[in-house]
């Protein structure tokens, strides 16, 4: 079964909860699969990141880092990369 990447409309209503609000950063880091079906997203899609986060990026971090985060959450399939969102955005690093 193919699954479809989050959809435009999620990924930015998750860059600005998670650059902005702190109840939203609180509920994706315990679970960002349950926070992003919260936002719309499919659960099949995000199935394999219920895993909760040691360090949650800044607000900072998210705000800086949105358009590149915004491009690779649109075009790389499922979201099942919770750890790119960790403190120091891991996976916004070469």
């Amino acid at each position: 079964m193919s699954r479809a990447p989050l959809s435009p409309e999620v990924v930015q209503t998750l860059l600005k909860h998670l650059s902005s609000d702190d109840a939203f950063r609180s509920a994706f880091a315990a679970d960002p699969a349950k926070a992003l079906i919260a936002l719309g997203a499919d659960a099949d899609s995000v199935a394999a990141c219920n895993m909760p986060l040691d360090s949650l990026g800044g607000k900072e971090e998210f705000a800086r880092a949105a358009a590149l985060l915004s491009d690779r959450l649109t075009v790389t399939g499922p979201f099942k990369v919770p750890f790119m969102f960790e403190s120091g955005l891991k996976g916004l690093q070469d």
